[in-house]
């Protein structure tokens, strides 16, 4: 054996114990491999946390972009709408926000809350309003065709003097026989009748816009805490 090797293996201890060159060179080989593996899966992990947290933040985006919308739809609406539609998108509302949560990173997830609270509580109130108001807003779109009972209730319905004995009224007996409403509509108009302290108010328009800016806003900040979090990375 060579005075170079005898010397590389005794400063390394392992002429001590017996160890030939070649198997200490193959460890340090394949320690030198693991430790390259390894950083090779860290970094593949990295990136796909990253795609993952993107693909996030812009689910996010368009499920708050699309509930803002539908809350705007709903506050210049008489119509009768479809609101398991809405109440769906309020829910993809709620499942892109709890994977931000669940993804991260916090700072991220803190600005999301933000906007998702505005933009879930506005639409909540136009929906919830649309729901109460949904026999005054049948009954609106059956008078526009001309139905002359549901125009003669529509009238009483607008002045609370009069819709307070609405009940008592002949109307009442009328529009139970008439099948105009449906019966679950037509129940829940009953119970505003029996409490009218409840009547359901649609929300302000005036104040809409203002929350609605409010919650374009918030949007945007989210999206720049998104393009701040990923350019302030190191490059892979």
């Amino acid at each position: 054996m060579q005075a170079e090797t005898i010397s590389a293996l005794v400063a390394s201890g392992a002429a001590v114990l017996g160890v030939p060159a070649a198997l200490v060179v193959g460890l340090r080989q394949a320690r030198a491999a693991r430790h390259a593996a390894e950083l090779a899966a860290a970094s593949s992990r990295e990136q796909w946390r990253n795609s993952t947290r993107r693909e996030a933040a812009v689910s996010f985006v368009l499920e708050a972009d699309r509930s803002l919308e539908e809350a705007r739809r709903l506050s210049n609406s008489f119509d009768v709408l479809d609101l398991d539609a809405v109440t769906e998108v309020r829910r993809a509302l709620w499942r892109a926000m709890a994977v931000v949560r669940i993804e991260g990173p916090k700072p991220l997830s803190e600005v999301a809350a933000v906007a998702y609270g505005t933009v879930n509580d506005v639409l909540g109130r136009h929906l919830t309003y649309h729901a109460q108001a949904r026999p005054e807003l049948l009954l609106r779109a059956a008078a526009a065709e001309g139905v002359e009972l549901a125009e003669k209730v529509q009238q009483r319905l607008r002045i609370p003097p009069a819709r307070k004995d609405l009940l008592e009224h002949p109307l009442w007996a009328e529009l139970r026989a008439s099948g105009l409403l449906p019966k679950k509509e037509r129940l829940r108009l009953e119970w505003f009748l029996h409490s009218p302290g409840a009547w359901p108010e649609r929300p302000n328009r005036n104040e809409f816009k203002a929350v609605y800016d409010q919650a374009r806003q918030e949007i945007d900040a989210f999206i720049g805490a998104v393009h701040a979090h990923f350019e302030g990375q190191p490059a892979e």
